[in-house]
């Protein structure tokens, strides 16, 4: 009987302390070279773990519905600003010359100004 009572005993520290370590490793973010990568492993891995036993972890964030998917991507995205294209004449002594801009190349030049590639 006794030798049983030990065995329990063991049984429920070792419990407690997965438990201690399972929230240690759910709640604590340290500045550790590593842990935030085995952090962000063992989260997702637990919720895994979790969803296969169809239950829904508290730390996992709800997961959008379609209809605000769809919402958000019909919404007009920013784009970036282009930058004015540069372009590439040759003046009359053979110099290659480089211009920001159509309007910064001379008019007799224009003609044969050249856009640089992006």
């Amino acid at each position: 009987m006794l030798k049983l009572l030990k065995l329990f005993a063991w049984l429920i520290l070792g419990a407690a302390l997965l438990g201690g370590l399972d929230q240690f490793l759910l709640r604590v973010p340290l500045d550790v070279p590593g842990f935030s990568q085995g952090q962000t492993f063992y989260i997702d891995f637990r919720g895994r773990l979790l969803g296969l036993l169809g239950i829904q972890p508290a730390t996992q964030k709800p997961q959008p519905s379609i209809e605000q998917v769809i919402e958000t991507s019909k919404q007009p995205r920013k784009t970036a600003t282009k930058a004015p294209r540069r372009y590439l004449y040759v003046d009359d002594s053979g110099v290659l010359q480089f211009a920001d801009g159509l309007d910064q190349v001379p008019p007799q030049y224009r003609q044969r100004a050249q856009p640089l590639a992006e």
